[in-house]
């Protein structure tokens, strides 16, 4: 013979309790206990309405003797303070004294007027600034480059005018043999205030790119790649004396010229530059 074999019962569903009409019924039908049954208290539900009717007799039978007053009056307004108790309850917190087995119960959704849990987006954040220089620096020692190049340009998404990543992209293409985009980077992190621009000249990473004629053309013109100020002075003399003059062009031109001279100041301070060669400097701006 076969054994048969027999499948799980499946649970009856059960009717969820609704803590609105819980309280309903304690408003109103509340000294006969109608919402004690309603909640499955049944020996509370009954001991409600006994109590009540018990108190309504003696009051009958001997009239308003105390403390028959005051345990009626007591009878009267627990159901209603359960009341009010009910409606003010959380659902979640109310279910979970009253109805545990509905908030597991299959099809179950939050009330509109229950808060729904905080649910934590998935997706991931981005790395900060901190991390992404950190993994920049973790690949630059450990040679690769063009990976640390990456990290320090996406943590230039975050902060364009970071010094200290400039500088370090410039390092990465100097040891790559990278000679312009490593003169780019270091003449922006020198726009962008770099810390000890000292290091410049003595940076082991930059040893080779400081021996290249673009180099030495690129600290002649004060860590610039261009001359600003020789070509705004070349483009002058090109223009026709009957031109009307462009007065914010040579704002422009006053700015830059300022903003050099503060620049040979800084460099002359910081140890990059002579006395000799901040003179000289200084009369070719002129």
């Amino acid at each position: 013979m076969h054994r048969l074999t027999t499948l799980p019962e499946i649970p009856r569903r059960r009717h969820m309790l609704k803590k609105d009409l819980a309280g309903f019924f304690a408003f109103f039908l509340g000294v006969f206990g109608v919402h004690r049954f309603y909640l499955g208290q049944w020996w509370r539900g009954a001991a409600q309405f006994v109590g009540f009717w018990a108190i309504v007799a003696l009051l009958a039978e001997e009239g308003p003797e105390m403390p028959l007053p005051f345990l009626m009056v007591g009878m009267v307004l627990a159901p209603l303070i359960t009341a009010i108790v009910f409606w003010a309850t959380p659902y979640e917190r109310w279910a979970a004294k009253y109805d545990p087995q509905a908030l597991v119960a299959p099809g179950y959704t939050y009330p509109k007027s229950s808060r729904r849990p905080t649910i934590q987006s998935t997706r991931k954040r981005p790395p900060n600034l901190r991390s992404l220089k950190a993994e920049g620096v973790k690949y630059y020692r450990s040679g690769d480059y063009d990976l640390a190049v990456e990290a320090f340009e996406e943590a230039l998404e975050q902060a364009p005018s970071d010094p200290v990543a400039h500088f370090n992209i410039a390092c990465c293409h100097a040891l790559m043999n990278h000679v312009d985009p490593a003169i780019r980077a270091l003449e922006l992190a020198v726009t962008y205030d770099l810390p000890k621009p000292e290091r410049i000249e003595t940076h082991p990473a930059l040893t080779d790119l400081r021996e290249t004629e673009a180099y030495r053309t690129f600290r002649n013109n004060n860590y610039r790649r261009l001359n600003l100020l020789d070509l705004n002075l070349e483009s002058g003399h090109d223009t026709s004396t009957d031109e009307i003059p462009n007065h914010q062009e040579d704002f422009v031109a006053h700015h830059d010229l300022l903003e050099q001279i503060n620049r040979l100041r800084e460099l002359r301070e910081a140890g990059i530059l002579t006395q000799l060669e901040y003179q000289n400097q200084r009369q070719k701006l002129r």
